[in-house]
């Protein structure tokens, strides 16, 4: 049986990497899914290939955007049983070279959005909760990081707005999974480590950066999207149903040192 067959979700950043992957697994266990992504061209390649997939452009640092994100979802789909709040965005400033502006936008997209886009999306989840029924919950799931538990070298310094505004959404995620509590909607997050993406391309292309990630993680490769994704599908499916607040580690092991 399918896990997600007859359910609704929406996935952001879903034009590439991890995003991709979570939404196609979601889609492969047969939910309908809102591709959301501010490269609109991105998610209509995805969707081409699922007709049960729906691209939507959608700015979630904006909340005019956000708004109307979510509006076009109302209109295809009438409500929602799972957000996945994946959109997120890696700068690489030291700290004292890092101008304010660089640090707004990572604060942005990667801890404003997750808000806006939960906010707007909450009378959706609550409505899915309700036509679904007896003890059905929704979810929202956040893509947090390994890096908003722990400090990693990942461009040869801290990233100190990255890792501040990871640890801004994991935050974020606790305090919603009380709030939303009683609306039946559970809030958990997804924390990578290294996973093969967009993202990890240049630091993963350095042989001896890439030897010295596989010498600290215990399972000894390299993570991949579909490995975020499967963890996803978990937490926002009905064997979650009695799980929230948490965050589940996907990182090989990584932070266990």
């Amino acid at each position: 049986m399918l896990t997600h067959e007859g359910r609704f979700a929406a996935v952001t950043g879903a034009g590439s990497g991890n995003g991709r992957a979570i939404a196609e697994t979601l889609l492969a266990e047969g939910a309908r899914v809102a591709l959301l992504d501010i490269a609109p061209e991105s998610v209509k390649e995805v969707a081409a290939e699922y007709p049960a997939a729906v691209p939507i452009s959608a700015d979630v640092a904006d909340q005019g955007s956000v708004r109307e994100a979510v509006r076009a979802i109302e209109n295809e789909f009438g409500r929602l049983d799972l957000l996945v709040n994946n959109a997120g965005i890696v700068r690489s400033s030291n700290f004292e070279d890092l101008p304010q502006q660089e640090w707004d936008q990572v604060f942005a997209v990667n801890s404003t959005g997750p808000f806006l886009m939960s906010q707007a999306a909450m009378p959706l989840l609550r409505h899915g909760v309700q036509q679904r029924g007896g003890d059905a919950t929704a979810a929202i799931v956040n893509i947090t990081s390994v890096e908003a538990h722990i400090v990693i070298s990942s461009s040869g310094h801290p990233q100190v707005h990255y890792n501040a505004s990871k640890g801004a959404l994991l935050q974020l995620t606790r305090a919603l999974s009380v709030e939303c509590a009683s609306s039946k909607v559970r809030v958990n997050a997804v924390a990578p480590g290294f996973i093969e993406t967009p993202f990890t391309r240049d630091v993963l292309g350095n042989p001896e950066v890439k030897a010295w990630l596989l010498e600290r993680t215990p399972i000894g490769r390299i993570g991949r999207p579909e490995d975020v994704a499967n963890a996803v599908c978990f937490l926002g499916g009905d064997k979650a149903s009695w799980i929230t607040g948490t965050t589940l580690f996907v990182d090989g092991g990584w932070t266990v040192y």
